[in-house]
Parts: structure tokens; sequence; C-alpha cells
């Protein structure tokens, strides 16, 4: 049960990283502009759906799958999430 309750604390948490980057779209990331950069914005959008399909996903395993099969979506919100962070620490001026 509480494998569950966890699981759904961390899609919590992509949804709100989600929720973070699409209503940053047209405004100030952190020190970027993605309305002058055109790859960072499509970077964002590109995580965000990355990111509910992942919890999407995540819910439907919880409901129905295994304790082990969480694993599943642990690793693929880590995943989207540490690839946009290393996009965005690789981005030049």
């Amino acid at each position: 049960m509480i494998i569950k309750v966890l699981m759904v604390v961390f899609i919590c948490f992509l949804l709100a990283l989600a929720y973070n980057l699409w209503s940053h779209l047209d405004k100030k990331f952190l020190i970027y502009s993605p309305s002058d950069n055109t790859r960072l914005r499509n970077a964002m959008k590109i995580t965000t759906i990355l990111l509910v399909l992942i919890s999407i996903i995540g819910l439907i395993i919880i409901v129905l799958g295994s304790k082990e099969a969480n694993f599943i979506t642990l690793v693929a919100g880590s995943i989207v999430a540490a690839g946009f962070s290393i996009y965005l620490g690789n981005i030049r001026g």
C-alpha cells in the first residue's frame, strides 16, 4: 500500500513538472527565453507531453499492475526529467 501512495506522490511531481514547463512556454524559464529559442521551446513541449504520458501510464500501472511494474514509471520519468536537465545544461548562450 505504501508503494502505491509513494508512486502517486511521484506522479504528482511529474505532473507538476509538466505543468511548470508548459506554463513557461511563453515566458522566461530560469534564465532562458523559450520564445526566442525554438529548440528549447520544442524540448519543453516534448518533455511535457512525455511526462504526462508517463503519468497516465503510471496511474494505469498503479491500478492494474504489480508492485514491480511501478519501476517502469520511476525509470521512465527519471530518464525524461534527467534528459531535459542535461539538455538544459548544454544550452549555449
